[in-house]
């Protein structure tokens, strides 16, 4: 594993949760949800938090495949969506507000490749993670 951080969520700046300090997921589970298309499998459910829903079905506001048009569509109030920590800044804009959400497991990134791959490219960017230690 490379990183953990907790999931946040994007909404709209008038959302009805836009001004809390944390959004406790609970309250987001009513909530239209911009999601991944169905090929993306796993990464798409990961991003709906499917497993944490305790069978609650997702409500899905639209599908969209970039970050432009999920900020779009979120500034649009189509839907909210959820992001790492990580990205809340990189992907700041105005119309769209990122808060911490809790009572939800955070995301994991890791890094992974086919043990025959032995492209320069690859053990480079392999030696670098490993050189900058374990995650926090």
């Amino acid at each position: 594993m490379v990183a953990t951080e907790p999931r946040w969520v994007a909404l709209p700046a008038g959302h009805r949760l836009a001004d809390a300090a944390e959004v406790p997921f609970a309250e987001l589970l009513d909530e239209p949800f911009l999601a991944l298309p169905e090929s993306a499998g796993a990464l798409r459910d990961h991003w709906l938090a499917t497993d944490e829903r305790g069978g609650r079905p997702v409500r899905i506001g639209a599908e969209v495949a970039g970050a432009d048009e999920t900020f779009e569509a979120v500034e649009e109030g189509l839907g909210v969506v959820l992001l790492a920590a990580g990205n809340a800044a990189i992907y700041r804009r105005p119309g769209v507000v990122a808060r911490p959400v809790v009572g939800l497991s955070p995301s994991q990134l890791a890094l992974a490749w086919r043990a025959d791959d032995h492209r320069t490219a690859l053990r480079d960017a392999v030696e670098a993670v490993r050189r900058a230690g374990p995650p926090a």
